[in-house]
């Protein structure tokens, strides 16, 4: 979508996925399943433009972003040790050997 007067430009779009990794490193956990969750604020009441145009309606905020816990991968799980693996494990897969295919016959 171009940005126009009324829809500015986003910089840095991330997807949930990404946002969820994002904070999984700003945490610093190196394992365990996390989904990305959002704390919502929400109201209820009468909107519109005018009185006379008034409907009822709601309206959603968001106060925040974080993670939970997940039992199972989802769409938008994040496992820590793959998006951030400890100093010890990334050392360790630095210094193994890379595997070689299997040559066929």
């Amino acid at each position: 979508m171009r940005p126009t007067e009324s829809t500015p430009e986003i910089l840095n779009l991330r997807t949930l996925k990404e946002l969820g990794a994002l904070l999984v490193k700003d945490a610093g956990l190196h394992s365990g399943l996390y989904d990305i969750s959002f704390q919502l604020n929400w109201t209820v009441g009468t909107l519109g433009p005018s009185p006379e145009a008034a409907l009822p309606g709601a309206l959603i905020g968001i106060k925040g972003a974080g993670l939970t816990r997940a039992d199972k991968m989802g769409a938008y799980t994040v496992d820590a040790s793959e998006v951030n693996p400890s100093p010890a494990a990334a050392a360790e897969a630095m210094s193994a050997p890379a595997k070689r295919p299997k040559k066929s016959k």
